[in-house]
């Protein structure tokens, strides 16, 4: 039995699409960044980046272009959303407190 491409997300892209949407504003910066970086330097992460940027900083918009890239590119989709989890793997390994965002009222 083969998957039907148009039938929407798997739930677990839909858990991994929802843990991108969730982060904090200055990564979506830094993915914005990293991601037009990658359209001009060789070896950086592109288009992937700057759409999982987008989705943080405008998700109405971007999430139209995420769905017709993975509809367009599913195969590109996969593989871009596998690199950018690796990346926010890599991020939350270094800054743990990264995941839990900024404390509400800092000690002082």
């Amino acid at each position: 039995m083969s998957e039907n491409p148009t039938a929407g997300p798997r739930p677990a892209e839909a858990d991994e699409m929802s843990r991108v949407k969730d982060l904090p504003r200055e990564v979506g910066v830094m993915l914005v960044t990293v991601g037009a970086l990658g359209l001009v330097l060789p070896g950086v992460v592109g288009a992937p980046a700057a759409i999982a940027g987008g989705l943080v900083l405008w998700p109405g918009t971007f999430g139209t272009v995420e769905g017709w890239f993975e509809r367009r590119f599913p195969k590109a989709h996969r593989k871009g959303l596998n690199q950018i989890h690796r990346y926010l793997d890599d991020l939350e390994r270094r800054y743990p407190d990264l995941a839990r965002g900024p404390d509400p009222e800092p000690d002082r």
